[in-house]
């Protein structure tokens, strides 16, 4: 899972999933996506809770490696 994110307004531009179990999850990038302002930000995957082990949670480890990245 890649997240593509505008630098300085976190914004989530872009989602590339890919693999056998890619439309499971890409739907809830789609569904962040088309939130209006500060709902469509890396920091909505940063700060919600994913059931654990799910391939919901690749969202959370992707937005924080993007996030780490910009420091």
């Amino acid at each position: 899972l890649k997240l593509l994110f505008h630098r300085e307004t976190l914004e989530i531009l872009g989602i590339h999933c890919f693999g056998p179990n890619a439309s499971e999850i890409i739907h809830i990038g789609q569904a962040i996506m088309s939130q209006p302002g500060e709902a469509n930000t890396l920091l909505y995957f940063i700060n919600t809770t994913f059931n654990y082990p799910t391939m919901a949670e690749a969202y959370r480890v992707a937005a924080l490696n993007g996030y780490n990245r910009l420091f």
